[in-house]
C-alpha cells in the first residue's frame, strides 16, 4: 500500500512519466521486446497500431518512476529504461507556446460517443479534451496518475483514488466551469461499465463489485475478487471522465459538439469523415499547459492520399509503409521505428452456433487454408516479420518458433491444403457459398487481407462471396451477429486479459461469434488471479494454445516493426496514436512545434 502525491509529475509529461506498480509485469517484458532495462518494477510495454490502422509511435527513452497499487508496498524506486530502436527521446530545449500541429484520420463514419465506440478517433479527442482517473504512459502502458493524482490499494479487493483538486470542466454550457467531482468519475466509470452490447468495453470491469464517493475528491473501487489488470482498463483511452450533465443534454456523445470536457482543449468541431479541431482551452486549470494553440485532424482515407499530404506538408505525422521507407528520408523528416508489441485480436471466421462455422471440421479447415504469407504480403508490402499467433506483442504472445510450427501457421504446404480439402468435405461443405464480410476502412487494411486470403479458401473447396461494406454498415452488423464471415483486426489493448475476455468468453460483450465453453471461461477468470509475471506469462500461454487448437476462429498476426515520419519542427513526440491503449490524445498537450 502507497500514497504517492503525483501532483508534480502528472503534468510535467515533458520531463518524467510515472508508471505505476500495478500490475505483474517486470525485466523481461522489457528485454523481451529488445529493450534494455535495470532496477524498475513491473514496468510494462511498448505498444501502437500498425501504419494503416494510423500513425504511431512511442518513448521508451523515459524517466520511469514506480508509483503505487497492484498490492505491492514496497518504496518508491526509480530506473531509466533504453530502446534498442529508434524512437522518440525526451527533449531538452525549452517548449514554445503556440502554432498548430496537422494530424490525419483514416476512417470515417466512426460516432464521437468513448464509452460505445468500438474505434479510436472519438477517445483520442476525448483525450485531449478531457481527461481519464488514470491514463497510460508513453513506452510501457502502465496506468499512471490523470485526475487521480495517488491511489492506494489497501486490500486485494480495494482500490482507493485521489482526485486533483483543481480539476474543473470546461467554461461551456452546461458545465460553465464547475469542479470535477468523485460523483462524475462515478458516473463515468458506472457508464462505460454498463454491461450491454452497446459498450463494448464493459467485460473490463466485470469483477468490480462497486464504484462508490468517498467524499468529493476521494472514490473507492471495490472488486468481487483479485483482478490483476483492473488498472488497464481503468486507464486506456476510451475510459474518459465525462459530465452527465453533456450527456443529458445531447441524449448521448455521439455528436462531435458533444465533446465537452475538463482537459487542456477545446473541441471547435469533430466529424469522423471531415476531420476536427482543437483550440486551447484558455481556462484550463493547470495554466502550463497546452502549449499548442490548434491541432487540426484532416480525414484522409486512402493511403496515397495520406502520403502525398505528408509530402506536400499537409500534416505532419505519418506511418511509412515498408516499401517507401527511403523515399520518405528528407532533411525535414526524421524516421522512427518500433516493434510491434501491441495486444490485439485478428479474427478470420464466424459464429460458431450457425452453419457453416458450428462444425469445428469447417473452422480447422479454414485454419489450414489460409496462406498467411499471402495475407501480410498484400497487407504490409515489403515488411519483415515472422508469423505470430493470437498476439504480435513479443512477452505474452507465443513464440515465433513454436508458432511457425502449429499447423495452419507455418508455409503453405501441400498436405495441408489436402488435409483442409478432406475436413470440408466431411463435413459436407464443399461447394458451399459463403459471405465474406470486409471494409476498405484503414486504408484498405482489411479488405487487401481479405481479398489475398479468398484464393486459399477456393482451394480448399469454399466458394467465398467478398462483400465490401461501409465501415458503419460493417460495424452494425458485427455488432448484431447478423453475418455469415468476417475479416477484421480489433482494436489494441494494454494487457491481454481484455481481447481474451472480451472476445471469447462466453460472458464477453464483443464475442461475436458466440464462442461458449466453459473450460476456456475457466482459465481466463484464474489467469486473472495470477500475480506472478513468469506464471501468469505461462498461463496466457496456455490460453493461446487452447484457441488455436480449438480454433474458434483464425488468425492472421505478424511480428514486425512500424515505421514513422514526423516533421522536425515537431518536438516531445511522444507516442501519437488513435490506435492504441496510449493515447494520443493526452500526449498533445505537451508537444509543441517551431514556427
Amino acid at each position: 500500500m502507497c500514497g504517492i502525491d503525483f501532483a508534480a509529475v502528472n503534468t510535467d509529461i515533458s520531463v518524467s512519466l510515472v508508471a505505476a506498480r500495478s500490475d505483474t509485469f517486470g525485466r523481461q517484458l522489457l528485454e523481451g521486446i529488445g529493450l534494455k532495462a535495470s532496477s524498475y518494477w513491473h514496468a510494462r510495454q511498448v505498444s501502437r497500431r500498425r501504419l494503416l490502422k494510423g500513425a504511431a509511435a512511442t518513448s521508451a527513452s523515459v524517466a520511469i518512476i514506480s508509483a503505487c497499487g497492484g498490492g505491492d508496498s514496497s518504496s518508491a524506486g526509480s530506473s531509466a529504461v533504453t530502446a534498442t530502436a529508434n524512437v522518440p527521446k525526451a527533449e531538452t530545449a525549452v517548449a514554445k507556446k503556440g502554432g498548430t500541429l496537422n494530424l490525419m484520420w483514416n476512417v470515417a463514419d466512426a460516432q464521437m460517443d468513448p464509452h460505445t465506440t468500438t474505434e479510436h478517433f472519438a477517445p483520442e479527442l476525448w483525450r485531449a479534451a478531457s481527461h481519464g482517473l488514470l491514463k497510460q504512459e508513453a513506452g510501457t502502458q502502465n496506468a499512471v496518475a490523470d485526475l487521480a493524482t495517488k491511489w492506494e490499494h489497501p486490500d486485494s479487493l480495494t482500490y482507493v483514488f485521489h482526485l486533483d483538486a483543481r480539476a474543473k470542466w470546461q467554461n461551456t454550457a452546461p458545465v460553465n466551469g464547475r469542479a470535477v467531482t468523485a460523483d462524475d468519475v462515478v458516473y463515468s466509470l458506472k457508464r462505460i461499465s454498463t454491461p450491454d452490447a452497446s459498450h463494448p468495453r464493459a467485460s473490463g470491469f466485470s469483477q468490480v463489485e462497486s464504484i462508490t464517493v468517498t467524499d468529493a475528491a476521494t472514490v473507492t473501487l471495490k472488486l468481487k475478487a483479485p483482478f490483476v489488470p483492473i488498472l488497464t482498463p481503468l486507464s486506456d483511452k476510451w475510459t474518459v471522465i465525462v459530465p452527465k450533465e453533456v450527456v443529458d443534454k445531447f441524449g448521448d456523445l455521439k455528436r462531435g459538439d458533444s465533446i465537452i470536457g475538463c482537459g487542456p482543449f477545446i473541441c471547435q468541431q469533430a466529424e469522423s469523415s471531415k476531420g476536427a479541431t482543437l483550440v486551447r482551452n484558455p481556462d484550463y486549470w493547470n495554466s502550463q499547459f497546452p502549449y499548442l494553440d490548434k491541432v487540426v485532424y484532416t480525414t484522409i482515407l486512402d493511403a496515397d492520399a495520406q502520403q502525398a499530404a505528408y509530402r506536400s506538408r499537409q500534416i505532419d505525422i505519418l506511418a511509412v509503409p515498408d516499401l517507401q521507407i527511403d523515399s520518405f528520408k528528407a532533411d525535414d523528416t526524421v524516421l522512427y521505428d518500433f516493434p510491434q508489441t501491441w495486444m490485439n485480436l485478428s479474427l478470420i471466421g464466424g459464429p460458431n452456433d450457425r452453419a457453416p462455422f458450428n462444425d469445428e471440421r469447417v473452422r480447422h479447415a479454414i485454419n489450414l487454408g489460409v496462406d498467411r504469407d499471402a495475407i501480410i504480403s498484400a497487407a504490409f508490402p515489403g515488411a519483415k516479420y515472422k508469423t505470430a499467433g493470437v498476439f504480435e506483442n513479443e512477452f505474452w504472445g507465443l513464440p515465433a518458433d513454436e508458432i511457425a510450427k502449429t499447423p495452419g501457421y507455418g508455409k503453405k504446404t501441400d498436405a495441408e491444403v489436402k488435409d483442409a480439402r478432406d475436413l470440408i468435405s466431411a463435413a459436407g461443405a464443399a461447394g458451399t457459398e459463403i459471405v465474406l464480410n470486409t471494409t476498405k476502412a484503414y486504408s484498405a487494411y482489411h479488405s487487401d487481407r481479405a481479398e489475398a486470403m479468398i484464393p486459399g479458401l477456393e482451394k480448399i473447396g469454399l466458394k467465398i462471396k467478398l462483400n465490401v461494406m461501409e465501415y458503419a454498415a460493417f460495424k452494425d452488423v458485427e455488432s448484431k451477429k447478423q453475418f455469415q464471415m468476417t475479416a477484421a483486426t480489433y482494436a489494441a489493448y494494454g494487457d491481454p486479459d481484455t481481447p481474451l475476455y472480451n472476445q471469447f468468453h462466453s460472458t464477453g460483450t464483443r464475442n461475436y461469434w458466440n464462442f461458449s465453453d466453459p473450460t476456456y471461461d475457466a482459465m481466463v477468470t484464474k489467469q486473472r488471479q495470477i500475480d506472478d509475471l513468469n506464471a501468469r506469462q505461462q498461463a496466457i500461454y496456455e490460453i493461446q494454445r487452447y484457441l488455436l487448437k480449438g480454433t474458434p476462429m483464425a488468425h492472421d498476426q505478424w511480428y514486425h516493426r512500424t515505421t514513422v515520419a514526423v516533421r522536425k519542427r515537431v518536438h516531445n513526440y511522444l507516442g501519437m496514436n488513435g490506435a492504441n491503449s496510449s493515447t494520443a490524445g493526452w500526449f498533445l498537450p505537451g508537444m509543441w512545434v517551431d514556427a
